[in-house]
């Protein structure tokens, strides 16, 4: 399963998310998942079963990425994003 932090540059934010991430992704145990970085403007080149986003930042997104994106208010807060990610990866992995 391959997951895409997005933000406005893929350096900052989403290198936090993508460290939150791949932090939930191994308390959960959750095997064979692989987490990644974009820039807004290099998310279309990006496949992915999930992307993970900012608030400011979805409406900017294509059309065809929003049903496959969780909106956090930050990257920062772990908590959130766990409470986000975990129900969506056990959906896609059919637990």
């Amino acid at each position: 399963m391959k997951i895409v932090a997005i933000c406005g540059l893929g350096v900052g934010s989403s290198v936090i998310g993508k460290m939150n991430i791949d932090s939930i992704v191994s308390d959960n145990g959750f095997d064979d998942v692989d987490v990644d970085t974009v820039d807004l403007g290099s998310v279309s080149g990006k496949t992915a079963e999930i992307y993970v986003t900012t608030r400011e930042l979805f409406d900017n997104l294509p059309e065809d990425i929003k049903p496959k994106t969780i909106v956090l208010t930050n990257f920062v807060d772990k908590a959130d994003i766990e409470k986000h990610l975990v129900p969506k990866i056990k959906e896609i992995q059919g637990q």
